[in-house]
């Protein structure tokens, strides 16, 4: 085969890999959906075969040259370093994930929706029929929502940590099943997302009702602040799941949920972190005996950050990615 040949026959293959080494490069492997990152591998191994060739059969010759720079390029980024991996999780992190976020805010604003909503139903429940109410929240809660103690002493302090790592490990399980409930076309989803809320608005009208809800409200927010919002990523994941088996298009149900598995389970990936600094909040902030108004406005602020976090970050790269996907 001549050298010119050779070389318009695997142009196009050449062309296309470097062009996802550049966007791997500038925004991250994590930054490639499923099947981008699939072809990126067949690229690399068709682009290695004919470096092969190319050095069997044109020795000395530009194009290996070219094809040598390429290749290694390619499993740099890849099957890379250590160095590189942290490289990639941290841009990933920093700016990867607000552009996630906000590229999915339709099914977290339906996640954040049902947990709102179950929260009020639950609230109003707990100023009705307490006796009912109990009833709709884990047997570990009950004798809290029963007897909250009257008058404005506030929240007595042997229940706050019980309460407080109860919410915790509760609202880690409630991800997880958020998540993982999209596989059952949603229902689990939904049901953790309005069982999850049910329990906090029943808790919130309890103490209100027993002239505790400022000692309640400081006991959840300052972690609550960034736990809440995790869960309804999770939410969200599970829900972007749950949409390509309920409405796969013109596609099986196994290729629309091959589309959409990659961003969701990045999605639930971001929760993690979260849960952890709620973790941390919670160990070090919300025991202490600071003022409750200090403590609602210290939740306040990390909300604040949080949103400042999703919606700030990556938004100057928009640009280079359409012009990366062109």
């Amino acid at each position: 085969m001549e050298e010119r040949e050779f070389i318009d026959g695997s142009r196009e293959v050449w062309v296309r890999l470097g062009t996802a080494v550049d966007a791997v490069r500038r925004r991250g492997v994590a930054s490639l959906g499923g099947a981008d990152l699939k072809r990126m591998h067949e690229d690399y191994r068709r682009t290695a075969t004919d470096l092969a060739y190319a050095q069997t059969h044109y020795p000395g010759s530009e194009i290996v040259d070219y094809l040598n720079r390429l290749v290694a390029l390619a499993h740099a980024e890849l099957y890379g370093t250590s160095r590189h991996r942290l490289a990639n999780i941290a841009r990933f992190i920093a700016t990867g994930y607000p552009r996630l976020v906000r590229a999915n805010l339709r099914p977290l604003l339906v996640s954040a929706a049902l947990l709102v909503g179950a929260m009020a139903i639950g609230f109003m429940l707990a100023q009705t029929d307490l006796e009912v109410a109990r009833l709709l929240v884990p047997e570990t809660f009950r004798e809290v929502v029963a007897a909250p103690r009257p008058g404005g002493a506030g929240l007595p302090a042997a229940l706050a940590p019980a309460i407080s790592s109860g919410i915790t490990a509760n609202n880690i399980q409630v991800s997880l099943m958020a998540f993982a409930g999209g596989m059952t076309f949603g229902a689990l989803t939904v049901y953790a997302l309005l069982m999850n809320g049910v329990l906090l608005g029943v808790l919130a009208g309890a103490f209100a009702a027993a002239g505790h809800s400022l000692s309640f409200w400081a006991l959840i927010v300052p972690h609550g602040a960034i736990e809440l919002p995790a869960i309804a990523l999770a939410g969200a994941a599970g829900l972007k799941l749950a949409g390509a088996l309920l409405l796969p298009g013109d596609r099986t149900r196994g290729q629309a949920l091959k589309a959409v598995s990659a961003d969701a389970v990045r999605l639930v990936l971001g929760v993690i972190p979260l849960l952890v600094v709620a973790g941390l909040i919670e160990g070090f902030i919300t025991p202490r005996p600071f003022a409750p108004v200090a403590k609602l406005a210290f939740g306040a602020g990390m909300a604040a950050l949080l949103a400042l976090y999703i919606f700030l970050p990556g938004r100057g790269e928009t640009a280079a990615e359409k012009s990366a996907r062109a």
